[in-house]
């Protein structure tokens, strides 16, 4: 009897044979052929998967998101709401080799969404998810008096998004950014909401 191919685990595969491609060469180098020879399939497997270098981006996008996403979740039932917050907020900080990979990644995959809307609606939805979860983080802490009265907390959730989102493209670029800044910035800002 042949063996029956796990599809989930066929496309996450072919994906980060994408990523890889795009930290070695850049998105450029990604071509149905190459991407093949990168995960050591026929041209054919990965076509029946991905039938265009766009579906192949676009997945390869939406991946790095729910990744990120599942490790954030993880966090959510840590009864401290402000180390909760912390480390959902961290997820989303290259603070290690897996992190600042799909950052790349991400990030590349931006640069190419002028040329291809699908990458921008992934780009824009993934913009909307991240807003929403800064708005649920900064309502726990408010919800835990970790908020000063009187504070906006729609303006605070976007101050935190702009806020994760700068840190996160400074700890990647460097320039004596780093991690361990990162995270002293961001705990800071958390701890001056009160």
């Amino acid at each position: 009897m042949p063996k029956l191919i796990d599809h989930d685990a066929r496309q996450q595969e072919i994906a980060e044979a994408v990523w890889r491609l795009i930290l070695r060469e850049g998105v450029g180098a990604v071509s149905i052929r190459e991407v093949a020879a990168e995960a050591g399939l026929s041209t054919g497997s990965v076509r029946h998967v991905f039938p265009s270098k766009s579906a192949l981006l676009g997945y390869s996008m939406r991946l790095v998101h729910e990744r990120a996403a599942e490790r954030a979740a993880s966090h959510v039932d840590v009864t401290e709401v402000r180390k909760s917050a912390l480390a959902i907020l961290c997820e989303f900080l290259p603070l290690d080799d897996l992190r600042r990979c799909e950052m790349l990644v991400n990030l590349a995959l931006i640069a190419e969404s002028p040329g291809d809307p699908e990458l921008g609606a992934i780009a824009a939805d993934a913009q909307i998810a991240f807003r929403t979860g800064c708005t649920n983080i900064v309502r726990g802490l408010s919800g835990s008096g970790l908020v000063a009265a009187g504070r906006d907390l729609s303006v605070e959730a976007a101050r935190l998004h702009a806020l994760v989102d700068g840190l996160a493209m400074h700890a990647l670029v460097g320039g004596g950014d780093t991690p361990e800044s990162a995270v002293a910035v961001l705990e800071a800002h958390i701890d001056s909401l009160a």
